[in-house]
């Protein structure tokens, strides 16, 4: 009897190893869930701002940090089509 509550053990082991990563998988794809939803909402405001020229102070450094990030893109961009010309 001894091997076969061995078997069970590792069966339960098994199955409970089973449950801890799909429910680690489920909470993973929750939090990919809420990394988009923030986007959006940033996505939002930054659009707002675009629009409005306002947003809160507190929002400012990250709005022009994106313009920012925006122009440094074009610029590649812009270098890229100089590399292809070539």
């Amino acid at each position: 009897m001894a091997f076969k509550d061995f078997v069970q053990s590792v069966k339960n082991e098994a199955g409970d190893a089973v449950g801890v990563t799909k429910q680690k998988a489920k909470i993973s794809k929750e939090k990919t869930k809420i990394k988009e939803n923030y986007e959006e909402i940033g996505k939002y405001y930054y659009d707002q701002y675009v629009k409005t020229s306002q947003i809160d102070d507190a929002v400012m450094q990250y709005a022009n940090a994106i313009t920012e990030s925006k122009r440094v893109i074009d610029e590649c961009n812009a270098e890229i089509e100089k590399i292809k010309e070539i």
